[in-house]
C-alpha cells in the first residue's frame, strides 16, 4: 500500500466490494482490500464499529448542529465484539479488517461511502469516520443495483440528487436519533404501513396454519401494520423470507445471504427493504427489464404485452433513500448456484405478476365504481363489435 492520494471505497462485505473492484478497474487482490486504477477497495463485514446511544450531558438535539455533528455528539464508537454472542473468536479478524481501513483512510484523499443503500449504511458509515476520527473528504455511491455504468457513476459523482439525499440523511439521522433516545427511555414509534397481497397471504396463512385474510384487513405487529390488498406487490424482504420459506423450504437466513448473493452479481435491485413501491425512474427502467424477462426459462412465457403495470409506483411521499421494493436489473443470468436460480426465480415470478400491464384494479372507474384495466376494455369492446 505505497500508493497515495487514493480514493477508497469502503463496502459492507467482500462480495460487494469484489462487484464494485471488476468495475473500477481495482483488480489487485491484496489481504483485506483490492487496488488498481487509483481506487482501493475495501469491507467491513458488516457493522465493524457499533455506536451505542450515550448522550455527553442530557440529550442534545439542536437545530443549530449539523445533522452528522449531532449523531456523534449523542453517541459514543468502539469496535464490536462479537466474541461472546457469536461463541468464537472473530475480534483478531475485526482488528485486521479495521486496521486496514485505518491504513487505507489515511492515505486517501477521498473515501467513498458505498454502504448498503438504507440509512443503516450511512450510519455506519458514519460510525467508521468518527471512530478513525481522520477528517477527509468523503461521498456517497448510492448503489440500490451493482450494474458496472451504476456503480462507476456513483463511485465518481455520488447520488443522482445530492440534495434530495442530504436532505432525506438529515431526516434520517435526527429520527434516528430520536428513535434512540426513545427506546432508551422504554418507548416506542409508530409502526410502518406494509401492503400484502391477499392472494399470496393465503398461501402463507395455509403454511403457517393460520386463518387467511380478506382484503382490507389490518393486522398489527411490533414495528409495522399489514394491510391486505387484492393487488400483487413487488417483494421487500419480510414478504420474500416468507415466500421462500413457504415455497423454497428456505431459512430466513438462507434467504438474505442468497437474496445478497444475487444483488451482488447485479441481478436484483438491493434486497433488505421494507417498502414494496418504486419511483418513477425504475418504472422506466422496467420498460426495458421485462422484455428481458421473456427470456426467463422459467416464468418468460408469462410476460404480458404492453407497458409495465403502474400500481406500485411511489404515492405518498415515498423516499427513494428508504428504498424500493425489489426488481430484477435486466441482466440475463449466468453461473448461478441451484439455490441463487430458485431464488431468483421466485422473485422474477413476483416481479412480472406485479407489473402485469395494466392489471386489474388499476384501471380506471366503470360506472359502478369498480376500476376496470384497459386490458378489460379493449377486451368487451372487442366481444361488442364481434356480436354487431
Amino acid at each position: 500500500m505505497k500508493q497515495k492520494n487514493l480514493i477508497t471505497v469502503v463496502t459492507d462485505h467482500q462480495i460487494t466490494a469484489d462487484t464494485i473492484a471488476r468495475a473500477i478497474g481495482a483488480n489487485e487482490k491484496h489481504d483485506g482490500y483490492y487496488l488498481g486504477n487509483g481506487y482501493a477497495v475495501t469491507w467491513t463485514n458488516g457493522q465493524l464499529v457499533e455506536a451505542t446511544f450515550s448522550p455527553q450531558e442530557s440529550f442534545v438535539l439542536s437545530t443549530t448542529m449539523e445533522s452528522r455533528l449531532a449523531y456523534a455528539h449523542n453517541f459514543k464508537f468502539a469496535m464490536r465484539n462479537y466474541d461472546e454472542l457469536v461463541g468464537y473468536k472473530k475480534s483478531d479478524e475485526d482488528i485486521r479488517q479495521l486496521g486496514t481501513i485505518k491504513a487505507l483512510w489515511k492515505m486517501s484523499l477521498t473515501v467513498v461511502n458505498a454502504m448498503r443503500p438504507d440509512i443503516t449504511g450511512d450510519l455506519d458509515f458514519l460510525s467508521i469516520y468518527y471512530f478513525i476520527a481522520s477528517p477527509v473528504d468523503t461521498r456517497r455511491a448510492w448503489l440500490p443495483v451493482l450494474t458496472k455504468k451504476a456503480i462507476v457513476h456513483a463511485v465518481n459523482h455520488g447520488p443522482q440528487n445530492r440534495k434530495e439525499y442530504e436532505k432525506w440523511l438529515e431526516e434520517s439521522i435526527y429520527n434516528a436519533i430520536v428513535q434512540a433516545a426513545e427506546e432508551n427511555a422504554g418507548l416506542k414509534g409508530s409502526p410502518a404501513v406494509e401492503e400484502i397481497s391477499v392472494n399470496e397471504a393465503a398461501i402463507d396463512a395455509e403454511c403457517a396454519g393460520v386463518p387467511t385474510p380478506t382484503a382490507g384487513e389490518r393486522r398489527e405487529g411490533d414495528k409495522y401494520i399489514g394491510l391486505f390488498t387484492e393487488r400483487v406487490p413487488l417483494f421487500n424482504l419480510p414478504a420474500l423470507m416468507i415466500q421462500a420459506a413457504c415455497e423454497l423450504d428456505y431459512t430466513h437466513e438462507k434467504t438474505i445471504l442468497t437474496a445478497y448473493r444475487l444483488y451482488a452479481k447485479k441481478l436484483i435491485s438491493y434486497p433488505a427493504v421494507l417498502q414494496n413501491t418504486i419511483p418513477g425512474g425504475v418504472w422506466k427502467a422496467m420498460l426495458r427489464n421485462m422484455e428481458m424477462l421473456r427470456y426467463n426459462s422459467r416464468w418468460g412465457r408469462s410476460v404480458g404485452e404492453g407497458k409495465p403495470s403502474k400500481c406500485h409506483n411511489f404515492r405518498n411521499g415515498e423516499s427513494v433513500y428508504n428504498g424500493f421494493g425489489i426488481v430484477t436489473t435486466g441482466l440475463h443470468p449466468t453461473d448461478l448456484s441451484r439455490d441463487e436460480e430458485k431464488l431468483y426465480n421466485l422473485i422474477v415470478k413476483r416481479v412480472i405478476d406485479a407489473f402485469a400491464p395494466d392489471s386489474y384494479g388499476c384501471g380506471r372507474k366503470s360506472k359502478g365504481g369498480k376500476k376496470k384495466s384497459r386490458r378489460y376494455r379493449k377486451e368487451k369492446k372487442a366481444k361488442t363489435v364481434k356480436t354487431a
